[in-house]
């Protein structure tokens, strides 16, 4: 395992979501509130919708703006929109990042960059 550089952190400005592809794989970096940075697979759960285009930071989650499900930092779906609240299911894959001399960075060659996430049951989400 090792960390592999994406981005210099001034491209990550607080409220910016900014997509790119590592190994092969796509995803989101954004910034909310905090100004912790987070890494997470650049689809939506619910339709596959794309995070880079159709991503907003609202506080310290990312909104979906096709059916405005939120995540969290750590990937959690916060709400569903038709449940109006917090579904397991709705969970997206976060990536272990860091920020390390004005660069962020990636944890590449772990389980969190190999396939699509799992459910409880062991169906691809």
């Amino acid at each position: 395992m090792e960390w592999t550089p994406l981005c210099r952190s001034e491209t990550v400005e607080s409220g910016a979501v900014v997509e790119i592809t590592v190994d092969g794989r796509e995803v989101v970096l954004w910034r909310g509130r905090s100004g912790v940075i987070c890494v997470m697979d650049a689809r939506c759960p619910h339709q596959w919708s794309p995070l880079g285009a159709e991503g907003r930071v609202e506080g310290d989650e990312l909104v979906c703006t096709a059916h405005f499900w939120r995540f969290d930092r750590e990937g959690c779906g916060t709400k569903v929109t038709v449940l109006g609240r917090r579904d397991r299911k709705a969970d997206i894959r976060v990536h272990p990042s860091r920020e390390r001399d004005g660069v962020v960075e990636v944890m590449v060659g772990t389980a969190q960059l190999e396939g699509p996430p799992q459910a409880e049951d062991g169906v691809a989400r």
